[in-house]
């Protein structure tokens, strides 16, 4: 039997133990933690009983191990009993050194959290519980002290690195690394400008990534049925990063930019169009000390993991790790009175070329909303060319206060579109990175009674951009304005640092039909709307702009696919893309205009496979519904109504036609919870259930 030397951190002298004694003095122990080497100092962080619930308890305890070795600082991780991360380096290569090589250890201090707070989409509330190390550490060549924070939830794991510094340093990598295990399986995107137009989501096995590029966040299945996912959060004063396969079945963070902005010097805004999908890597990054601090903080490296879908989608460490809201901005958190998550639409796709951008037009919308319970409107790209038509007797402002007056009376908040930068070819727009500017525009916008900005074609994800979104946040909140960024990164769980943010597109959503073999490249409607639950929407919420059945159709797929859609790929601020006559018109206008933008409880069903279908059911208030997405093919399923409360519910079910997948058929009928729904898609079908209690 081999024998294993450590150092142990509380007794600081070298003990000889078997690997059964290893695990009878407590250490963590699996072939993938016997990496250790005289000198490592090793620590092991598992998810406490006492602050874990019976699910959580049930699903398995998780441990981070972290080892700090002479020449380097690794991490391992364990999900109930078995390896889920092997080995991995872990640190940041700053000005060209790499801290993690050589450190003192100066101080370790444990951390411990509980808390639960209010929260938007998925859940009435976050529950906010972990353990966690500091590690206080000196890279003895340069003197330069720095923070390794750790923490351990019950579905995951976070790390992030606090560099003490008075000035800017220049990060040339990030070593943060996932070594999985053999025979894992991978979902992402290929495209690092992804958050604009370039989805295109594919199935790979793990041990084929070596040179890709995975947008944040892939979602990961182990060979042993586990799923995982990778992204960041807390994302400030800091440089977005996305992950490279740097190897068989690792990944690591790291740093891309447009080639457009490397070119011209631009900092932001929508590049030329040869260099809308250019990627520059490489390159170092300047990074900034914080304005409160003399710290250089990175986000937070979160790697959640689940036994199955549903703990993968209810998992909320992305927005636990982020900062809470000013109190000064948003006294009451989520439940700031002037935030008003609703159904919106816009007229953007609406057939009736650029009749669509005008005043009468929506004027139009404003009086079909209330009906539909459409509570904003969203006026696009276009409101600046009011009043420049001849004869105008207006100018562009004095008819946004006349729409925006004749929403108000009616109920329907106003929303206005603008572009972050000036665009390439149209020199007239002023950018919002100009501090005045935005500053004036927005508090012309909140003179008027408009009740919330959409800012468009961001397209990087660098240090500037990142902190522009901030102030833009910043001075919106106080003008109490809401936000949708769109053209525009991953969410990294700024909606709880700021409320006032419903929802980043960061996703191929349906502005993007007729583009799918130049501009906006991406695999088969029905492939790519059964991934992007599992993936994509494990950030945050999308403004994919739900439904539309005329020209921006999503190719092969039903009309009933369509309406499942808008019950599974939810925001605070949903938004409608469809001509409102086909909304009014729609034999399935009930569902429309009663879909929730929060949910209450989100179950998604064990049917459900990554490309294949999505199945949830969720819960608002006492009412449940039942959606699915299917994908390529046709396939048979059964699902079970035992997520039903015990009764008896009317059941209203909207079914394919078989015969023409842009009809419905709708039936009812009572069931219980012990009902079953046998069902046969088409290919690209869905379905969609209501269930009301008798």
């Amino acid at each position: 039997m081999k024998t294993k030397i450590y150092v142990t951190p509380k007794k600081n002298k070298i003990v000889h133990m078997t690997n059964t004694t290893i695990k009878a003095v407590g250490l963590l122990f699996s072939s993938t933690f016997l990496y250790g080497c005289l000198h490592a100092q090793n620590y092991t962080l598992s998810s406490p009983q006492s602050i874990l619930d019976e699910k959580e308890i049930a699903a398995g305890v998780l441990r981070l191990n972290v080892d700090i070795l002479k020449d380097d600082i690794r991490y391992a991780v364990e999900y109930k009993g078995q390896p889920a991360i092997l080995a991995s380096p872990l640190g940041m290569v700053v000005d060209n050194q790499n801290l993690a090589s050589d450190v003192t250890i100066l101080n370790v201090k444990d951390t411990q959290h509980d808390e639960t707070y209010k929260s938007r989409g998925n859940h009435e509330f976050n529950r906010d519980h972990y353990i966690g190390k500091t590690f206080e550490l000196k890279h003895n060549p340069t003197g330069q002290v720095f923070y390794l924070d750790t923490r351990v939830y019950p579905n995951g794991i976070a790390i992030r690195y606090r560099l003490e510094a008075k000035e800017s340093r220049a990060i040339y990598d990030d070593k943060t690394t996932f070594q999985f295990p053999q025979g894992t399986k991978v979902w992402y995107s290929s495209g690092p400008f992804q958050y604009d137009w370039l989805q295109q989501y594919q199935h790979r096995d793990l041990a084929k990534i070596e040179g890709e590029l995975l947008a944040p966040p892939p979602t990961f299945l182990l060979p042993n049925g586990v799923y995982a996912s990778i992204t960041e959060s807390n994302l400030f004063n800091f440089h977005g990063a996305v992950l490279f396969g740097t190897k068989a079945n690792q990944v690591k963070f790291g740093f891309v930019e447009n080639k457009g902005h490397v070119v011209t010097g631009a900092k932001i805004g929508l590049p030329s169009s040869q260099y809308w999908h250019e990627k520059v890597t490489g390159l170092p990054w300047i990074a900034k000390p914080n304005t409160d601090s003399n710290e250089i903080v990175s986000p937070w490296r979160v790697l959640t993991i689940s036994p199955d879908l549903n703990g993968l989608v209810n998992n909320d460490m992305v927005s636990n790790v982020a900062d809470k809201p000013d109190p000064k901005l948003f006294p009451k958190g989520m439940e700031t009175e002037w935030i008003h998550p609703s159904r919106s639409i816009f007229t953007w796709l609406r057939e009736g070329g650029e009749e669509r951008l005008s005043v009468e037009t929506h004027k139009k919308y404003i009086d079909d909303s209330p009906a539909l319970n459409i509570k904003s409107l969203v006026i696009d790209d276009g409101w600046e060319k009011w009043g420049s038509e001849k004869g105008s007797t207006k100018n562009k402002w004095q008819l946004l206060q006349e729409v925006t007056d004749y929403a108000t009376a009616k109920g329907i908040d106003i929303w206005v579109w603008r572009p972050v930068a000036p665009r390439y070819g149209n020199g007239s727009d002023i950018g919002l990175n100009l501090p005045s500017e935005r500053r004036a525009f927005m508090r012309k916008c909140a003179e008027i009674g408009v009740k919330g900005l959409k800012i468009d074609f961001f397209h990087t994800e660098n240090e500037y951009t990142v902190n522009l979104m901030e102030d833009i946040l910043i001075d919106a909140a106080k003008e109490k304005l809401m936000v949708i960024f769109h053209g525009v990164n991953k969410p990294t769980g700024d909606s709880r640092t700021y409320p006032n943010l419903l929802a980043k597109e960061a996703v191929r959503g349906l502005e993007t039909v007729g583009g799918e073999n130049s501009w906006a490249p991406g695999p088969p409607w029905p492939y790519h709307n059964t991934v992007i639950p599992f993936t994509r929407w494990l950030a945050g919420p999308a403004d994919y702009t739900l439904l539309n059945f005329r020209a921006f159709w999503p190719g092969g797929t039903s009309y009933v696919h369509q309406l499942a859609s808008m019950y599974i790929m939810t925001s605070p601020f949903l938004m409608f893309a469809a001509d409102i006559e086909d909304l009014q018109s729609s034999p399935a206008r009930s569902f429309i205009e009663s879909v929730p933008v929060e949910w209450d409880k989100t179950i998604v069903l064990p049917q459900s496979t990554i490309g294949e279908l999505a199945a949830f059911a969720r819960r608002k208030d006492d009412l449940w519904y039942l959606s699915v997405l299917h994908g390529e093919g046709v396939r048979s399923e059964t699902f079970s109504l035992d997520f039903l409360p015990k009764g008896k519910y009317k059941m209203e079910l909207i079914q394919d036609n078989p015969d023409d997948a842009k009809k419905i058929i709708i039936k009812a009928s009572v069931v219980t919870s012990k009902s079953n729904i046998k069902y046969d898609f088409i290919s690209g079908g869905g379905l969609v259930a209501r269930f009301i209690r008798q």
